[in-house]
């Protein structure tokens, strides 16, 4: 795969109301089939790096950076980000760049994001590849965040992550003493929390690594908005894509790492089984964590965007 990144065409802001100018890059070829990337996070924002993953001749790819995330403004807004506010968004960009339908490539709660947006438009999508599809159960976001799940792995990071809190067996509490530390007037309680708080979701997404301190900056926002999203259930994420999976109608490729602790493989499997339909193909990477920095993830996700071009140019 070549490392040259795509062609950059253009740069916007986009005024999406509520006071959020949400930024938007296009990159590859000016005629290439339309693709939506959506980052993770909830909070997150688009990285060059991860232009990687397609083809500029056989894509032109919309970064699309959510709200409060990337460079959108303003950073870290919380007063008005939930998810009807990011679906009505993806509505308002697909609309203003005139694109009947598109493609949608994303990951983790991106493509949480994704697999809503389909559901809900299923005219709007004409195939997607998501990859660490989180799943915003009760379950999931016990393993996630509370004792008996992914803490019983990583029992040292977990013992680091709630060490700020006093321990308290409701995970409702736990996460609303988070929520006053990232929001804490002291710079030095904010920085710990969010510290604490993106080491945990570090070392589940790619274990072993150490996070470094020149990533507090970005990691403020970042943190600031996940908890927001899991303090309120997601907005109500998974009741909807219970509700609405079964329309989906676009090819869509989910890959989840073997070894994702954050979004871990018997959740999802559980759920697809249950929800999906036959348009729906869940594969599990071998050896795959959460993260694309994961060189098994990145080429199998590398490899499903490319099939997805070429099978498109097919039809």
């Amino acid at each position: 795969m070549s490392q040259v990144l795509p062609a950059f065409i253009r740069r916007d802001w986009v005024d999406v109301g509520d006071g959020q100018l949400l930024h938007l890059a296009q990159y590859g070829n000016p005629n290439g089939i339309p693709v939506l990337y959506l980052h993770g996070g909830p909070g997150g924002g688009c990285m060059s790096d991860e232009l990687k993953l397609f083809d500029e001749n056989s894509y032109r790819i919309l970064m699309l950076d959510q709200r409060g995330g990337g460079r959108s403004r303003p950073k870290g807004d919380i007063r008005h980000n939930n998810l009807q506010a990011l679906l009505a968004d993806i509505e308002t960009v697909r609309g203003l760049l005139n694109i009947p339908c598109w493609c949608v490539v994303g990951g983790s709660y991106g493509a949480t994001l994704g697999f809503i947006y389909s559901a809900l438009f299923p005219h709007r999508v004409m195939s997607q590849v998501l990859w660490g599809l989180f799943v915003p159960s009760d379950e999931a976001v016990a393993w996630l965040y509370g004792a008996n799940g992914a803490a019983n792995l990583f029992p040292q990071e977990y013992l680091a992550f709630t060490s700020l809190q006093d321990f308290t067996p409701c995970l409702e509490t736990f996460l609303a003493g988070y929520r006053k530390g990232l929001h804490a007037p002291d710079i030095n309680t904010l920085n710990a929390h969010v510290y604490q708080w993106l080491s945990w979701e570090l070392a589940l997404s790619l274990p072993g690594t150490k996070l470094p301190d020149t990533e507090l900056p970005f990691g403020k926002s970042l943190a600031q908005i996940e908890l927001h999203f899991a303090y309120h259930q997601y907005f109500n994420s998974y009741e909807i894509m219970c509700e609405n999976a079964s329309k989906i109608t676009a090819k869509t490729v989910i890959l989840q790492g073997e070894m994702d602790w954050v979004c871990p493989v018997m959740i999802g499997e559980r759920f697809i089984s249950e929800y999906g339909n036959e348009q729906i193909h869940y594969s599990v990477v071998k050896g795959g964590y959460h993260a694309l920095a994961n060189g098994k993830m990145h080429e199998e996700v590398v490899y499903a965007v490319g099939e997805m071009a070429r099978k498109i140019h097919e039809k």
